[in-house]
């Protein structure tokens, strides 16, 4: 039997269906196919930012890389020219499609005559939005050329990386923020249907918050045991801790982890380690070190959620409602589907993992008791008690 080939990526100007069946829909022909092109230089630049891995660019320790030298620049060469390539083939595109109107020297831009029909006033609106999106990256894109220049930036891995993962998170909005505005000009679409990459961008930072709280609740159990144990055992748990760090910072979620975050953790590990080497451990010596780093992470957190996961999160909030409608209904019927849509609830609302620690402790149990096996009234009482929690969550 022949190995199965791996699944192959789509075109780096591949457009969601959502946005390809809007474009096809309007009736100005020539406006379509000119954004179509625009939107597509999009789609690569997306890829290019989405699918570039700088994390195996980062720093894995918090030493210092000694001064400026020609190999880190070299080193940092290729991502830093994938991250203008793509950008700088948006902003020729654009140009190219939707070229600014020339204005005489000298003078101002002047009197220009009211839209004639709704189909012009909205293509007056794309070419807007594209002009002064289109501005912003070029300017951007001269920041990040002068930023790569300075002595304090070049000569530290660290901060290079920070300015570098900076310009690409403002690069990856803007172009989002460019497909999404000029395709809901036309029709009312959600960003996650017609931005490219963007579904896989929210799921990202959703992992990420689920590592998150993951880690959470092994630095707080190690924490415990170590405020019980005596002197000597607490350095074997401070070196537990400092691994449980080493095993976050390798997981595939933590790609979107910020870079400055990235350094609070390692950084952390260090001192985990200095520490670990000591014979004996006082009983505050781990939660001075860790009880501050918890409180940061979920402050972090916290971000990713109010800048990426607000929509998500209020999507499977409503989809674990829906579900555990026809959880009543089938209880209602009798039917044995009740135990089977309640488990599909509980895994549904693993995305909402990391929102609220008591909803999280919830879960656990809840995928327990469904992995258990549920009668009637375990799934009479779990629906009673998901609704309870579901209802909790700070949506408001």
């Amino acid at each position: 039997m022949p190995a199965p080939t791996p699944k192959s990526r789509p075109p780096q100007d591949a457009l969601p269906s959502r946005l390809e069946s809007l474009l096809e829909s309007l009736t100005d022909r020539h406006l379509a196919d000119r954004l179509e092109r625009v939107h597509r230089a999009a789609a690569v630049a997306i890829d290019r930012l989405g699918h570039l891995n700088i994390a195996k660019y980062e720093p894995t320790s918090v030493e210092p890389d000694g001064g400026a030298d020609l190999a880190l620049w070299e080193t940092m060469a290729p991502a830093i020219g994938d991250t203008l390539v793509g950008v700088n083939q948006l902003i020729a595109a654009i140009h190219k499609e939707f070229p600014p109107p020339a204005r005489p020297a000298g003078t101002s831009e002047g009197w220009a005559p009211p839209p004639a029909s709704s189909d012009e006033r909205l293509a007056q609106e794309v070419e807007a939005v594209l002009h002064s999106i289109a501005a912003h990256l070029a300017k951007r894109v001269g920041e990040l050329g002068l930023q790569m220049r300075r002595p304090e930036v070049v000569s530290d891995r660290w901060t290079l990386m920070a300015e570098l993962q900076a310009f690409r998170a403002d690069f990856s909005v803007r172009v989002g923020d460019l497909v999404y505005l000029t395709a809901s000009a036309f029709e009312d679409v959600r960003r996650e249907d017609v931005v490219p990459g963007y579904v896989h961008q929210v799921a990202a930072r959703a992992a990420l918050r689920a590592a998150a709280a993951d880690l959470r609740r092994s630095l707080q159990g190690r924490l415990e045991r170590a405020a019980k144990a005596e002197p000597r055992a607490r350095p074997a748990l401070a070196k537990q801790v400092a691994e449980s760090l080493s095993a976050f910072v390798s997981l595939p979620a933590s790609v979107a982890l910020r870079t400055p975050q990235k350094r609070e953790v390692l950084e952390l590990r260090a001192r985990l380690l200095e520490t670990a080497s000591k014979p004996e451990l006082d009983a505050d010596a781990l939660p001075a070190l860790v009880e501050r780093f918890l409180v940061a992470l979920d402050g972090h957190m916290e971000e990713v959620t109010r800048t990426w996961l607000i929509v998500h999160d209020r999507a499977v909030w409503a989809s674990c409602g829906m579900k555990l409608e026809q959880v009543e209904m089938h209880l209602a019927l009798g039917s044995p589907g009740a135990a089977r849509v309640v488990a599909d609830a509980v895994d549904a609302a693993g995305a909402l993992q990391g929102r609220v620690a008591a909803f999280d402790v919830f879960l656990r149990k809840a995928r327990q008791e469904s992995a258990d096996g549920l009668d009637e009234a375990g799934t009479r009482d779990l629906l009673a008690r998901f609704r309870e929690r579901l209802a909790a969550l700070p949506f408001s």
